[in-house]
């Protein structure tokens, strides 16, 4: 076959054009950091990537949902806490005052005290979280207590008793939120048979008023059933956390690893990377000294 100099210029040109094309790509790799850039790249790799990056959003929204069940759950724990100090005092003070040699003034003063802790267990029931109030079930929106307008019992219950559950992980659920008329056991829902934690505290109040000694001391049985009950759901709730702990840590070490598995399939390794790139930039000096020399040559240049 007859070779002829536009011949040898057409192929110089492609050469170079393979050599920066190459270049170019070895240049992009080691700027990115990224081996796949573009699915023609590694059409696999492409779909192993799209596989992984979908794991890490539902991971990522698992992660999301994690953490509105934790604030959630540890508002509640942190309320109920505050709800056992006020019935251990209501307690204390039902004692104080079963004991007969306290005189009138001493008896309004715990009276006044049970008033006192009535309304601020009232303040705790009505607890908020973000703007929504924790212990109303569904009903967040809604206060969960209102002084009922009889009076008796104190307070009426305005949620429902619906729970729901937040997915923390695949599979695994955790219910994030405890009712109202359970916490405070409103119409006998946490101790069927006993009086609730605001009417408990009614009767004490006026039976400690009224200096009813045996009265008071036979309540004292009623109170510690309405403490024992918010004990309880307190370690409901700590069950929760322990077990959100748990799948925030199963979360945290999978993020990892799938992390990890797309780094694997879509970077670089720098170093390869490096010596491709210096490569790349040898070969295509190499080819532009070549077409230098190729392309000078001509009939006239021969004949001089």
């Amino acid at each position: 076959m007859r070779v002829t100099l536009g011949m040898m210029s057409d192929h110089v040109r492609s050469s170079l054009m393979t050599s920066s094309e190459r270049l170019l790509d070895a240049q992009e790799q080691a700027a990115s950091g990224k081996r796949i850039r573009r699915p023609s790249d590694d059409v696999p790799g492409t779909g192993r990537s799209l596989n992984l990056r979908s794991a890490l959003a539902s991971l990522e929204q698992y992660g999301d949902n994690a953490a509105i069940a934790k604030t959630q759950l540890s508002v509640t724990t942190s309320t109920l806490d505050s709800v056992i100090r006020e019935l251990q005092e209501v307690r204390r003070l039902a004692v104080q005052a079963a004991n007969s040699s306290l005189d009138e003034a001493a008896l309004g003063g715990i009276a006044s005290q049970l008033d006192s802790i009535s309304t601020e267990l009232a303040g705790l029931a009505n607890t908020q979280s973000l703007g929504k109030y924790i212990f109303s079930g569904s009903m967040t929106n809604t206060a969960t207590l209102a002084p009922s307008a009889s009076g008796d019992p104190p307070y009426d219950y305005q949620g429902d008793s619906a729970q729901f559950q937040i997915q923390v992980s695949q599979g695994v659920r955790i219910t994030a939120n405890v009712t109202g008329d359970v916490v405070f056991n409103l119409n006998g829902a946490g101790v069927p048979g006993s009086s609730d934690v605001f009417a408990c505290i009614k009767a004490l109040k006026e039976n400690v008023l009224a200096g009813d000694t045996a009265a008071i001391s036979a309540q004292i049985a009623e109170i510690d059933a309405n403490l024992g009950n918010v004990n309880a759901v307190r370690s409901q709730v700590g069950g929760r956390l322990n077990r959100l702990e748990a799948a925030e840590q199963s979360l945290l070490d999978a993020n990892v690893r799938v992390a990890t598995l797309l780094s694997e399939t879509e970077d670089v390794d720098l170093a390869e990377a490096t010596i491709a790139l210096r490569t790349q930039e040898i070969v295509y000096q190499a080819a532009l000294s070549a077409a230098s020399r190729i392309l000078e040559i001509s009939l006239g240049n021969y004949l001089r």
